[in-house]
């Protein structure tokens, strides 16, 4: 049963009780006023102390002053209800504190409050300082990051530390409060008063009246048959009138604007004085793709994100408290299933006498700004991080005076990025420059030109000259004209542009041409060195596409050399030499000399070939004059005896001293060649380090070949001393020289030479015998054990030695090839060497009277026999 008051009753208790709710009202309002206020001024306190103390203990810190450091923590008492301030270092320890006795060891319950980790955490990692409120215990926390110095070799310290204030907010909300009461008191009484009176009034003046009148508006209200309207020709009469008319068009409104709403593109919603949501439109339901029932109330609260529901709610909790407007952004579930970022805009009701209503709300899909703003911080982060990393300098100046700069270009003035900023260009220009640094900069900062790329000479800041090279722009920047741009350093650019041009001065000078050819049908040439106009060439007309090398071999050689790289090639074989005629571009054929290496992939097939090709027709015509003189010799070979004899001297002398020579351009060319790949290794590409270590790789070993060419020689020239000599004794002799390498190594010798006399030069023998040792280690070292046997008996008037090991033998096919100078039948990336010991050998048994040979089968070792006049 419903029980209605009477109407004056219900006037009177109506007017005393909005009194008493505006008095609530203003009361309410006071106390959030006074406290906001008074927690902004503390807030406000503490930030500006808590940012001046940090400041001061950084530089207190970098002096290494501890007592100053305890002096500024003292010096906060003085901030209004501090709890305590306290300095924490990297690893957590309290550097200082306003509390007695902790210094030096942790935050403690009971001792030392702890501020909150996640407070801690956001002050290092965005080195701001962070202030939060502690409602539940009434205190605020303040933390201001603090750089902590830098150890010895480090510019910037790894760790940081913070300062903590802790302050009691109680004594403030206290504060507040009865402030707030104090006033309200003032207020509430009058109000009261002119409640109570107007009630009265209206009782005794209006009250059946309106009684009747309320019973007409209620009638409306709950849609029930109307009673007769108040009619009169005073004003109520009129206005029940009125009323009546009114009713009809309020009624119409109402639908108008409920329609409006639903027509409405973005999602409304509307709430009751309650916070409950009593209204969503079509809008909202087709986001959200639910039904009406499961959105009012706090139904809607389940399609927020859960990562955003408790921020969103708190923020309109918050407002439902205070009944204000509010705006808020949250994550809010589509249709689809997916998330959609929503601005929500509420605003407060109230009704005609100022009660609260509720709530109406708009919505705005934001999801694409949010995309757009995260694309754009992101490409922002991203270049950035390209500006402070890049390799080249990067500027920005205004009026003369540098505003920004990248670590790499103050890096190389011998500035920091900060200290940088505010140097005028003119003290990072050569005087001689300043004019045209000048000159540009007003070009570009008038409008005159908007790019320039100039090269000048720069000052660093110890006065030190170098080289560089800009590029920039013209800009708006901060309602101003600026200047951005890029800057080299050239200095290391001119070291290679000197490395290269010294290198390629040595490679022109020497007599050797460098090629690299592709191995397809008529070897086209991938590389030529430009020393090639030496045969009447360019190295353009030998790189061109349809070039072939193969078309400049002597047509009687062309066979010849075509199957024997074929039979290198698969033999496996990675160092070579062959001699043939090529054409030169007058015509004539000359002869040359190929020292071919094959460059193989890791699986050991060919990629290409790569060659020192060397002009050898002096050499060829002397050997043929050498056979045609000898050819006249068979019917005068006394008469030319003396001749043949100076003949072979001259001859071995030239090759001596080439031999000699050819080292100092080659020390030239392995000098700059370390330079260039050592200092200018980052500005060459992958395929330039290649050619530098291809040129290293070929002077190491021509210098070998040289070497070993030598060692021939000197074979050839020197005069034999023949004479008796302890074979036992030498062999013994040339192992007790490696003995360490045998210690370290897991080969063994087994030795079978008893002390037997030979005739031979004492030299020439030590050197064979040295040679085919290591021989032996070199090509057994792989075996598992390596063994080496040694051996040497007495047979009627001849001595025999064999030395034989377990390595990987070859075929007896190459047998006469492996004795011939610069032949090899392994690749040099497995063994090296260079082809001219084992002719040394040979060349010497010959000249002492003795021979040698060898037997072997792939796979099962070789044995090398000697064999020695007695």
């Amino acid at each position: 049963m419903t029980v209605r008051l009477s109407l004056r009753h219900i006037l009177f208790v109506t007017l005393f009780m909005f009194g008493v709710i505006v008095a609530a009202g203003q009361f309410t309002f006071i106390v959030r006023t006074y406290a906001s206020e008074a927690h902004a001024q503390l807030e406000a306190i503490v930030r500006h102390a808590g940012g001046t103390l940090a400041a001061n203990l950084e530089a207190a810190l970098r002096e290494n002053d501890e007592l100053y450091v305890a002096h500024l923590l003292a010096q906060q008492i003085t901030l209004p209800h501090l709890v305590h301030a306290t300095l924490v270092g990297g690893d957590e320890r309290l550097i200082g504190s306003t509390l007695a006795g902790v210094v030096g060891g942790a935050f403690a319950a009971g001792v030392v409050p702890e501020p909150p980790a996640t407070l801690v955490q956001l002050a290092r990692r965005t080195l701001g300082a962070q202030l939060m409120d502690d409602p539940g215990q009434d205190r605020m926390w303040g933390v201001f990051p603090v750089r902590l110095p830098a150890t010895a070799g480090e510019v910037r310290a790894r760790e940081v530390g913070y300062v903590v204030l802790l302050i009691d907010t109680a004594p403030q909300r206290r504060a507040a409060f009865h402030q707030a009461l104090g006033q309200s008191l003032v207020v509430l009484l009058p109000i009261l008063l002119l409640s109570f009176g107007i009630g009265f009034m209206v009782k005794r003046v209006l009250t059946d009246r309106i009684e009747q009148l309320l019973c007409y508006i209620r009638s409306q209200a709950q849609g029930v048959p109307l009673p007769k309207p108040l009619s009169g020709g005073d004003e109520l009469g009129q206005l029940g009138t009125e009323l009546s008319a009114l009713m009809k068009e309020v009624l119409d409104s109402r639908d108008y604007h409920i329609r409006l709403l639903e027509c409405m593109p973005n999602p409304i919603w509307r709430a009751g004085p309650d916070g409950k949501a009593n209204y969503f439109n079509r809008a909202w339901l087709a986001f959200t793709g639910r039904r009406i029932d499961q959105e009012l109330g706090d139904g809607w609260a389940e399609g927020v994100h859960p990562d955003d529901r408790s921020a969103c709610l708190e923020i309109y909790r918050g407002a439902l408290a205070r009944q204000a407007p509010f705006a808020m952004e949250y994550r809010l579930r589509f249709c689809d299933g997916s998330y959609h970022w929503l601005a929500d805009h509420g605003e407060p009701l109230f009704d005609t006498d100022g009660g609260f209503a509720g709530y109406v709300g708009s919505c705005f899909d934001i999801q694409q700004d949010k995309d757009a703003a995260a694309a754009m911080a992101s490409s922002e982060a991203r270049f950035r991080g390209l500006v402070e990393r890049t390799l080249v300098g990067v500027y920005l100046i205004q009026n003369g005076k540098m505003l920004y700069t990248n670590p790499r270009f103050a890096e190389w003035f011998g500035y920091t990025p900060e200290t940088i900023v505010g140097v005028g260009v003119e003290q990072l220009v050569h005087p001689d420059d300043r004019q045209l640094v000048s000159e540009k900069l007003r070009l570009r900062e008038t409008g005159s030109v908007e790019y320039v790329q100039y090269a000048f000479r720069a000052t660093r800041r110890d006065g030190s000259v170098f080289p560089v090279e800009v590029y920039g722009t013209r800009i708006d920047y901060e309602g101003g004209q600026a200047v951005i741009g890029t800057l080299l350093d050239l200095t290391e650019r001119e070291r290679a542009q000197a490395a290269l041009k010294a290198a390629a001065e040595v490679v022109e000078a020497s007599p050797t041409v460098l090629f690299r050819w592709r191995l397809e049908p008529g070897w086209p040439v991938s590389y030529v060195s430009e020393n090639v106009h030496r045969w009447g060439y360019t190295a353009a007309q030998l790189l061109d596409p349809d070039f072939r090398f193969a078309e400049l071999v002597h047509p009687d050689d062309a066979t010849r050399l075509s199957q024997d790289v074929v039979d290198y090639l698969d033999a496996g074989v990675s160092e070579y030499s062959q001699e043939y005629r090529i054409r030169t571009a007058s015509g004539a054929y000359i002869w040359i000399e190929d020292l071919t290496n094959v460059l193989r992939g890791t699986d050991g097939v060919p990629l290409y070939v790569e060659g020192l090709v060397t002009d050898i027709t002096e050499r060829k015509e002397a050997e043929l004059g050498l056979h045609q003189l000898n050819a006249e010799l068979e019917a005068r070979v006394a008469h030319r005896t003396a001749q043949l004899a100076v003949l072979n001297k001259e001859l071995e002398t030239f090759a001596y001293s080439v031999s000699h020579d050819l080292k100092a351009p080659l020390r030239g060319i392995d000098g700059y060649s370390h330079l260039l790949l050592e200092d200018y290794s980052d500005r060459l590409d992958d395929e330039g380090r290649i050619f530098v270590r291809n040129i290293r790789a070929g002077v190491k070993q021509m210098a070998r070949l040289i070497d070993d060419l030598l060692a021939y020689s000197r074979m050839e020239r020197r005069s034999l001393q023949r004479m008796d000599v302890n074979l036992g004794d030498v062999v013994r002799g040339i192992l007790a020289e490696r003995v360490a390498e045998l210690e370290k190594g897991p080969a063994t010798i087994d030795v079978d030479v008893p002390d037997m006399l030979v005739k031979a030069d004492p030299e020439g023998l030590a050197q064979v015998l040295r040679n085919l040792v290591d021989n032996a280690l070199k090509y057994a070292g792989n075996a598992n054990p390596p063994h080496i046997l040694i051996r040497a008996w007495e047979q009627e008037d001849i001595c025999r030695l064999f030395v034989q090991d377990n390595g990987i033998g070859f075929d007896m096919k190459f047998h006469d090839r492996i004795f011939e100078i610069f032949q090899r039948l392994q690749r040099a990336e497995d063994y090296a060497g260079t082809g001219v010991g084992l002719a040394i050998v040979r060349r010497a048994m010959l000249r002492m009277g003795g021979r040698v040979w060898a037997e072997s089968a792939v796979g099962e070792g070789a044995s090398f026999h000697l064999e020695f006049p007695r």
